[in-house]
């Protein structure tokens, strides 16, 4: 089943309740480590804003990377959508228009500003992180509550692979005993943001996306 069918073919609940769309131990899981994350990056990320030596779409992709880290997890966060419906809301336009799309067309810039525009990795990770956001918002204005959601796990998802990536940053220098450094090095390309994209998708065909309307507009059924 590929990511459209499941989109398409997932079963809505009859009713607004019941099973939340993200499991709170996994919220609670993906906290942890952007809490990790945050406090292993900003002290190395401020100094490069003052480095001439940086180009500027670097850092304008680092941070507005940043930024769509901390709106995916106000999105995630269990409750948040029925409990402050108007944050959620307006959480969910920075994220796309302030974090993810920008974010995406620095990275497209930083691969040139790195000199590798070649980086077929990278280049699909950007498209697959705009498409699966532009297809989340599409699915919310039409008001398809349960498919937006769907699609959002897998927009959150490769939000996050800049999580990961730090993470092997600190692993990958004690795995070259293992694995030549050219191997790893292409491995690590294409590891994290397929991984999280198999999680993603797992995670859409096993759990229920509950619909919960935005207060104050009415609801619609999804296809």
């Amino acid at each position: 089943m590929n990511v459209e069918q499941s989109i398409k073919t997932a079963p809505d609940p009859p009713r607004a309740g019941g099973r939340p769309s993200w499991p709170v131990p996994a919220v609670a899981l993906i906290a942890l480590v952007v809490v990790w994350f945050f406090t292993y990056t900003l002290p190395k990320y401020v100094p490069r804003l003052f480095d001439p030596h940086i180009a500027a779409v670097r850092s304008l992709h680092g941070g507005l990377g940043m930024l769509a880290v901390i709106t995916a997890m106000v999105q995630i966060w269990p409750g948040m959508r029925r409990r402050y419906p108007l944050l959620h809301r307006w959480n969910g336009r920075v994220y796309v228009f302030g974090g993810v799309l920008p974010g995406a067309l620095m990275l497209f810039g930083a691969l040139f500003a790195i000199g590798r525009p070649d980086s077929t990795a990278s280049f699909f990770w950007g498209v697959v992180w705009l498409w699966t956001t532009a297809r989340a918002w599409r699915a919310v204005r039409r008001r398809r509550y349960a498919e937006h959601r769907r699609w959002m796990a897998y927009s959150v998802a490769i939000t996050l692979v800049a999580v990961t990536n730090a993470g092997l940053v600190v692993v990958s220098p004690h795995l070259t005993w293992l694995v030549d450094q050219a191997v790893l090095l292409d491995t690590l390309d294409w590891l994290p943001w397929v991984a999280h994209l198999l999680v993603a998708h797992w995670f859409v065909t096993r759990y229920d996306a509950v619909p919960h309307p935005v207060a104050g507009r009415r609801s619609a059924r999804t296809p």
